[in-house]
């Protein structure tokens, strides 16, 4: 479950952020929206003279972290507006206190803004960037692994070292390891012999996504978590061949078979958007490479060397 408190550097940021365009907005919106005005128009929080319009909201939530973002806008919707009206109280009550003079919060304030700042100039860096339809065609070819689809099956036998609340059927695994092991052999030596995979996913599988459906995970790319297609088991499915069912496999969920039904390469056309998203965060990491080259930039690498945990 998604926390309920924002922190309050989150907090700081989305009030620095929204602060200045609010109160402008609350000098149209004094008299309070019409009946009848459209519902970007229509003030949903008033705090005195602050008001915060539903456009004002939207756009608030559009800068969230996906996360939170997702949860603010659906489950805790009414927990959003809670919290604007805390933040703008205990905003007040720190001036109140000059808690802005102090050294440690300015010093917040100023990576809040830098941070703002950063991420801004980002979008404008990377609107400017031209991206041509050679490149694109050029940078499709060269990642073409990132971007292959494969369609598959999979046979999920549960065990006791399932991960809990992994999706699978059933609390627990009744079955010891091996006997679990065993049925899952035994029903991998049975596609062998011309099983239906379908037929023995939908009476065998503890996957609740895909036993309904044979088994069938439709077309999955390298990297997709919305599976569980833990790395190793992505790993041998990207390097079978059409046809072929894998030997078992111990995975989070238990033991595995999966079948390759299908593999296909994308078309320029079906993944251009993600191409050229990549193609302008490649210019923009070559940008940054360049700036850094022309200043002296020097580093104290013993001091910035990567600590390992509990030290």
């Amino acid at each position: 479950m998604l926390s309920r408190s924002l922190t309050l550097s989150w907090l700081l940021f989305s009030l620095f952020f929204w602060t200045i365009p609010c109160q402008l907005q609350a000098q149209t919106e004094a008299k309070g929206a019409s009946p009848s005005a459209p519902l970007s128009d229509k003030v949903v929080i008033a705090v005195g003279d602050f008001k915060i319009t539903a456009r004002d909201a939207e756009k608030m939530l559009e800068n969230f972290p996906p996360a939170q973002r997702s949860y603010y806008s659906g489950a805790g919707k009414r927990l959003f507006a809670d919290y604007i009206i805390t933040s703008k109280f205990l905003t007040k009550e720190a001036e109140k206190r000059h808690l802005d003079e102090s050294e440690e919060v300015k010093l917040r304030l100023n990576l809040a803004r830098e941070s703002i700042l950063m991420y801004a100039v980002r979008q404008e860096l990377q609107k400017e960037m031209t991206v041509t339809a050679e490149e694109t065609q050029k940078f499709l070819d060269d990642n073409m692994t990132k971007f292959e689809e494969v369609r598959v099956r999979r046979i999920v036998i549960q065990a006791p070292f399932s991960l809990p609340n992994s999706g699978t059927a059933g609390a627990e695994s009744t079955a010891s390891k091996e006997e679990a092991l065993a049925k899952a052999e035994e029903i991998r030596k049975k596609l062998l012999e011309g099983g239906d995979f379908g037929e023995m996913a939908a009476k065998y599988s503890s996957d609740p996504l895909s036993s309904g459906k044979g088994g069938d995970l439709g077309y999955v790319r390298r990297g997709s978590k919305v599976h569980l297609i833990v790395p190793p088991l992505e790993q041998l499915i990207f390097s079978m061949p059409v046809g072929s069912i894998s030997e078992v496999q111990a995975t989070a969920l238990g033991y595995e078979i999966v079948k390759v039904e299908d593999r296909k390469k994308p078309k320029i056309e079906d993944v251009r958007k993600e191409v050229e998203a990549d193609l302008r965060n490649q210019k923009y990491e070559n940008l940054l490479k360049e700036m850094r080259n022309r200043q002296n930039v020097q580093i104290d690498e013993e001091y910035f060397k990567p600590v390992a945990r509990g030290q």
